[in-house]
């Protein structure tokens, strides 16, 4: 059986952002993201997941890192969007906008590794957001702070992308000992109840 595969913009989100932010330590995790497994789509679960936890060990610099892979994973996602589509999402009401981007995100985080799930829940502007299978979160000890920036910060930009502004706060965190993950998301709206799932 064949180990499972990471999406490219995940891979190439984190790739980025180490270049960006971590230069000296580039060569280091180039062992494992390497540039032609990227492009040909064949990184494999398990040497991201070597990159996710040399990350945690890297202090201040892991949420910066997950923070701008988060980001660009969401700005790549939406710039591969049909013209059309992101036009449309951008004339809905402020409350029906809401809802689509989330189930848009839906679909973002299937595509980034296979067992990624996100449930959401919108009410009176307030997105609660849980997430299973989160790669960020499988730790063998409990981390002392949330680990899930990654999809918080990929949450935000992407309602930000569509005129909705966004700010994520981590409630929940599978690395922290609880049992899911879970966003709570203000989007500054007054707009009546909405469910996405």
């Amino acid at each position: 059986m064949s180990e499972p595969k990471i999406g490219r913009v995940l891979a190439a989100s984190l790739h980025q952002a180490i270049n960006e932010l971590m230069p000296t330590r580039v060569e280091f995790y180039e062992s494992w993201l390497t540039a032609g497994r990227i492009r040909k789509g064949e990184l494999g679960r398990a040497r991201t997941t070597a990159v996710i936890s040399f990350l945690r060990q890297e202090g201040a610099d892991y949420e910066a890192v997950v923070g701008r892979a988060g980001r660009y994973t969401a700005d790549w996602t939406v710039d591969s969007l049909p013209v059309i589509e992101r036009a449309l999402v951008r004339r809905l009401p402020r409350a029906i906008r809401i809802r689509v981007v989330l189930r848009i995100a839906v679909r973002m985080i299937r595509g980034l590794h296979d067992d990624g799930r996100l449930r959401t829940v919108v009410r009176r502007g307030t997105a609660v957001v849980s997430i299973g299978g989160s790669l960020f979160c499988d730790v063998r000890e409990t981390a002392s702070a949330p680990l899930c920036r990654f999809y918080g910060a990929a949450l935000e930009r992407f309602l930000e992308s569509f005129d909705v502004s966004a700010r994520a706060q981590l409630s929940r965190c599978r690395g922290t000992g609880d049992g899911t993950c879970e966003l709570t998301i203000d989007t500054d709206s007054q707009g009546p109840d909405t469910h996405a799932e």
